[in-house]
C-alpha cells in the first residue's frame, strides 16, 4: 500500500513539473517576440547582416593593359552583399610595376573595385617610387588597367629636393606625364 502512495505522489509531481515547464516556455517565447527587449548585448546588427566576407590581410593581384603586374593588399577587406566585386579596405597598399621601376600607394582607407580594377584611397595618401618621387594628398584614385593616378584634393610632390604644391593632379604612367591642376607652386633646389 505504501508503494502505491509513492507512485501516485510521483505521478502528480511529474504532472505539476511538466505543466510548470510548459508555462515557462510559453512566457519566455512571448517575451522574446516583443520589440522592447531588455538585453544590453545583441549579436545582430545591420552591418554584420549585410556583410558577405571579411578578409584579414587580403592580396589582390592582376595585370594592366601592358601585362605588367599590380598588387593590392590591406589589413582587412570587407565585401558587402550589395556588391560582389567591391571591397572596403583598411590600411590599403597598392603596388604597380613598370618596365623601369615599382610605384607604391598607401592610405588609411580605400575601396577596391575588382571588376574595373580601380582603387579609391583616402586619408594620408602617399604615392612613391621609394627612391626620389613622393606625392602626398588626402584622396586619390588609381586605375591599375590604364595606369592613371588622379586626385582633386591638394597635393604636395617631392622629387630630390624640389617641391611642388597643387590643387589637383593626374599622373599618366604610360606617357610619363604628371599634370597639375589649379594653382600650383614649384620650389626648385639644386
Amino acid at each position: 500500500m505504501q508503494y502505491s502512495i509513492i507512485i501516485k505522489s510521483l505521478k502528480y509531481f511529474l504532472l505539476f513539473l511538466s505543466i510548470s515547464i510548459f508555462t515557462i516556455l510559453i512566457i519566455k517565447s512571448i517575451t522574446q517576440k516583443s520589440p522592447n527587449q531588455g538585453s544590453l548585448i545583441t549579436f545582430e546588427s545591420e552591418e554584420l547582416s549585410s556583410t558577405t566576407q571579411v578578409l584579414k590581410k587580403p592580396l589582390f593581384m592582376g595585370l594592366d593593359k601592358k601585362q605588367q603586374p599590380f598588387r593590392i593588399s590591406a589589413q582587412k577587406a570587407t565585401r558587402f552583399t550589395t556588391s560582389d566585386n567591391i571591397f572596403n579596405l583598411d590600411k590599403p597598399n597598392g603596388e604597380i610595376e613598370t618596365n623601369s621601376e615599382k610605384f607604391y600607394i598607401y592610405g588609411n582607407t580605400g575601396v577596391f573595385n575588382n571588376s574595373n580594377q580601380t582603387l579609391l584611397i583616402n586619408g594620408d595618401v602617399e604615392f612613391t617610387n621609394k627612391n626620389s618621387i613622393k606625392f602626398e594628398t588626402s584622396e586619390a584614385k588609381f586605375d591599375f588597367k590604364k595606369q592613371i593616378l588622379t586626385g582633386n584634393e591638394s597635393v604636395v610632390g617631392r622629387k630630390n629636393d624640389s617641391i611642388i604644391k597643387s590643387e589637383g593632379f593626374k599622373i599618366i604612367n604610360k606617357e610619363n606625364k604628371v599634370i597639375f591642376f589649379g594653382k600650383s607652386y614649384l620650389t626648385l633646389n639644386k
